[in-house]
């Protein structure tokens, strides 16, 4: 929670305490409070969240990591030394584990929330520290704020030494939703009584060949709406957040009102195939309409994307553009 200018000052808050630091790098804050918490809960079980504010805009890095990354073109050189800060914060508190004896016992579950920012905050003149979008998607269209590839694919590692294969990735789809569930397996606990969207996926922690436990995917924001099956994907009312460093760098892109997507494609989510497969179309839209009114009905809230006359609309759709 940032009250002052920048991340020197700052309110860190722990259970029934409040702390006022000045002159202090938050994410060592945050380490500090981290290792003491561990320290304290050694012989207990324990559940430990640290949302680093890093690499989030403003771009404050350790000074000590600034110089190695000089030679790269800006915004990189800015935004490679908030990665290296990360990942030194996140070494200090694996340190504390191992010291502790803890590493084989504990899960850890590293992730990122979107992708990068390619957000317009020069804020330079206030000595924030800039956001540039040094981040990179390879070959995924799109950044934070968009349901493109790019903003919605992060990378995540989990470890748990005591149960897990070490050292292999997987390339299936899972959603953050399935944390939960995926404890509450590992552990023997039974699941919460309401109804959960996430699904366990310790099937694929312990096989590259598991199926994903999801056949569709749904995602909603402010307005916007994209639905996956397979590799088709819808995206409604969607827009375009890519930076320099992706594959349309600092290219406007007007979106149209629906695009369909084929992430099977060489260069995914450059072709929009809503005239071409309106069949697709017409499936994905279906099933947004039914996963929009399950979660809205009964809530208490208005769907925010009303299905009514949103079929109707489909043959205003701008057409196939190709970039």
């Amino acid at each position: 929670m940032r009250i002052g200018k920048d991340h020197n000052s700052m309110i860190f808050i722990k259970i029934k305490k409040k702390y006022l630091k000045t002159e202090k790098y938050f994410p060592d804050m945050q380490v500090l409070e981290a290792n003491r918490f561990l320290e304290e809960s050694k012989n207990d079980p324990f559940f430990l969240y640290v949302p680093f504010s890093l690499p989030h805009y403003p771009e404050q890095p350790d000074s000590t990591f600034v110089k190695q990354y000089k030679h790269l073109e800006w915004p990189r050189s800015s935004y490679a030394p908030m990665i290296t800060t990360l990942d030194h914060r996140m070494g200090q508190i694996l340190e504390k584990l191992d010291e502790l004896g803890l590493r084989d016992n504990t899960i850890i579950i590293y992730m990122s929330d979107n992708g990068h920012s390619t957000e317009d905050y020069y804020n330079w003149n206030e000595s924030y520290g800039g956001n540039g979008g040094g981040g990179f998607t390879g070959k995924w269209r799109g950044a934070k704020g968009s349901f493109f590839e790019g903003g919605i694919r992060v990378p995540a590692v989990i470890s748990y030494p005591k149960l897990f294969p070490q050292g292999e990735t997987r390339d299936q789809a899972i959603v953050n939703l399935d944390i939960l569930p995926t404890i509450c397996e590992i552990l023997d606990i039974p699941k919460p009584k309401n109804k959960l969207d996430g699904k366990s996926i310790l099937d694929i922690i312990n096989s590259d060949e598991a199926k994903s436990p999801h056949e569709v995917l749904h995602w909603m924001w402010q307005g916007m709406w994209a639905v996956r099956k397979g590799n088709w994907k819808l995206i409604y009312d969607g827009h375009d957040t890519t930076g320099k460093f992706s594959i349309h760098p600092e290219k406007e892109f007007e979106m149209p009102e629906y695009y369909l997507a084929n992430l099977d494609d060489e260069k995914p989510e450059e072709i929009n195939y809503a005239l071409k497969e309106p069949k697709i179309l017409k499936e994905l839209l279906a099933l947004h309409q039914s996963w929009a009114k399950d979660v809205f009905e009964g809530s208490g809230y208005p769907d925010p994307n009303s299905a009514e006359g949103k079929e109707e609309k489909i043959v205003k759709t701008k057409g196939t553009t190709k970039l």
